[in-house]
């Protein structure tokens, strides 16, 4: 199913790697990670965010790569709700289990996730860095799953080549989320489903109030979703609107991360937060919103 990012043409094997029938473009492996960006064809915007993912990744501590083990007891629960939510809306009419491929995968959170779930699952992300801690965390938990480096912009895959095609967290990072998705749709037999950091003026507010999570690790200006953009996303793609939800993280500190650890405080900021979203969702605020949309 792998074909050339930049044209989508058929590739052959040649003694460096991968080598492009139409573009003569030639994709090596190097440390056992096949390398499906040629470099000289992304634009400053992606190149820049690239070096930073990498600066970001290099030398990943345990606390990096395992996430969330390391995160308070109400933080790794929250992570996973989002995550069996989403999974929980994933329905495809296939025989066997549904095959997805998640793109920007970072160090395989939610790989692992899906794996675990009984997905079979393969992985992709811009960073080589972040590869290598999805390799150290695969290998520490005795399990192994198909990964490359990829753009999400430009995915190295034919039409069509799974039936689910996933990105949680990731295309805000790029400089075109909506060109993200829309190849997401591309790869994608029949859904495609995304989680992003989401806003809206009132989220502004309550960001600005410290009741909302807002920050970025990223070396530049993220692109967050706003209801334009996931409209413009499912109008440019052609997807059939699916299911989208709502959620609202604490912003981190001491409350959260913390008392976070405490099974019984846990349990209360899980039902506030969870009472907290279901009414801000009747006026449409919230930080972050998954969508699942089918592919026509």
């Amino acid at each position: 199913m792998l074909v050339c990012p930049s044209c989508h043409a058929r590739l052959t094997d040649c003694t460096q790697g991968l080598r492009c029938t139409t573009c003569d473009l030639t994709y090596t492996v190097t440390e056992s990670i096949p390398r499906m960006v040629d470099e000289s064809w992304l634009d400053e915007a992606t190149s820049q965010e690239m070096a930073a993912q990498d600066e970001h990744f290099a030398g990943l501590s345990d606390k990096a790569v395992f996430k969330p083990d390391y995160h308070s007891r109400y933080r790794r629960r929250r992570m996973h709700q989002r995550l069996e939510h989403l999974i929980a809306q994933l329905q495809c009419d296939t025989a066997d289990r549904p095959s997805v491929h998640v793109a920007c995968c970072g160090t395989g959170y939610e790989v692992e996730v899906l794996r675990e779930a009984g997905w079979p699952v393969s992985a992709s992300d811009l960073s080589v860095q972040a590869l290598h801690g999805l390799s150290k965390r695969s290998a520490a938990r005795d399990y192994r799953v198909p990964y490359l480096q990829a753009d999400v912009l430009h995915l190295p895959f034919a039409a069509g080549s799974f039936d689910v095609a996933v990105v949680v967290e990731g295309l805000h990072h790029t400089p075109d989320p909506l060109g993200g998705f829309t190849e997401l749709v591309r790869v994608a037999r029949h859904q495609v489903a995304v989680i992003e950091p989401y806003t809206t003026t009132a989220l502004n507010l309550l960001a600005r109030l410290g009741l909302a999570h807002r920050p970025e690790y990223s070396r530049r200006q993220p692109h967050r979703l706003t209801a334009s953009l996931a409209g413009q996303m499912l109008s440019v793609a052609g997807v059939d609107a699916g299911t989208t939800r709502l959620y609202l993280d604490l912003p981190p500190g001491l409350l959260a991360d913390t008392a976070g650890d405490w099974p019984i405080l846990a349990a209360l900021l899980g039902v506030s937060n969870r009472a907290a979203e279901w009414l801000l969702r009747i006026v449409g605020v919230g930080n972050k919103i998954a969508l699942v949309a089918d592919v026509n």
